[in-house]
């Protein structure tokens, strides 16, 4: 089974992008049977990624626009390798 997480940080009050990413995550990979969850996980530290059964597949500066359809594209590539 495949785990994703969405690593963002708290601090830095993304987690509304943090929810939008899991959310289009979740309607765009529905397809994939293997995935198990999409969860969000708060950090102290200034990042935004989505992991793959914790492996970084994804990452964006916090401080840019974050496009949750990047985050899409890398986790279809990584569950298709």
């Amino acid at each position: 089974m495949v785990h994703i997480n969405v690593e963002y940080c708290a601090p830095c009050r993304l987690g509304g992008e943090a929810v939008t990413t899991q959310r289009v995550l979740s309607d765009r990979l529905r397809k994939y049977d293997e995935i198990e969850a999409i969860s969000l996980d708060p950090s102290g530290e200034r990042t935004f990624q989505v992991n793959v059964n914790g492996e970084s597949v994804w990452r964006a500066d916090p401080s840019d626009d974050i496009d949750p359809m990047e985050a899409v594209a890398a986790v279809r590539e990584r569950l298709s390798a």
